[in-house]
């Protein structure tokens, strides 16, 4: 009777350490994703026509932070009311590295002012690291508008962004801005 007794209070015990050990994971999880750091890049107003790609380029500096981890990136096109009309999958960057994504006009599923389908946007770039430390002046997004028939670059625009520090609930789609 003893030996059943003590054999359920081990089972118990155990299932009860069982127990706090997945809880102190679930919450070692959590935490761990609440420690990413968000910054938001929202370029100026720019605009491409049918048979023109919008490019946009992100660069992490080497030399801000050599031992910095790789970030990634989402980026999307804003139209004139804010709203995403075409957005990238994510981008890894790693520190020296140049990402792109390239937005071609005629694969973006809206019209466009009358006659031209020319479209008037902005880029939305939301870079997400694990670096408590980072600056967000070594992300250096770029623009290009390129000729779809010959590849020549257009327009460039440097690094004409407008950069935000945010936190997951502030960034992307659910950004006030």
């Amino acid at each position: 009777m003893k030996r059943a007794t003590m054999k359920h209070n081990v089972i118990r015990y155990s299932m009860i350490v069982l127990l706090i050990g997945l809880v102190a994971l679930a919450a070692g999880r959590a935490n761990a994703q609440t420690d990413q750091k968000y910054i938001e890049l929202l370029s100026y107003s720019f605009g491409f026509a049918p048979g023109e790609t919008a490019r946009i380029s992100v660069t992490l500096r080497r030399l801000a932070n050599p031992q910095q981890p790789t970030v990634s990136a989402r980026i999307q096109l804003l139209d004139t009311e804010g709203r995403a009309i075409s957005q990238s999958d994510v981008i890894r960057v790693e520190p020296g590295q140049i990402r792109f994504w390239d937005a071609p006009r005629n694969q973006i599923p809206v019209s466009g002012e009358p006659r031209t389908g020319r479209l008037q946007v902005r880029a939305r770039m939301v870079v997400t690291t694990s670096a408590t430390d980072f600056d967000p002046e070594s992300v250096m997004p770029t623009i290009e508008i390129i000729d779809g028939a010959t590849g020549r670059t257009l327009q460039n625009a440097g690094k004409r962004f407008l950069i935000f520090t945010c936190d997951e609930f502030m960034c992307g789609s659910n950004s006030p801005l």
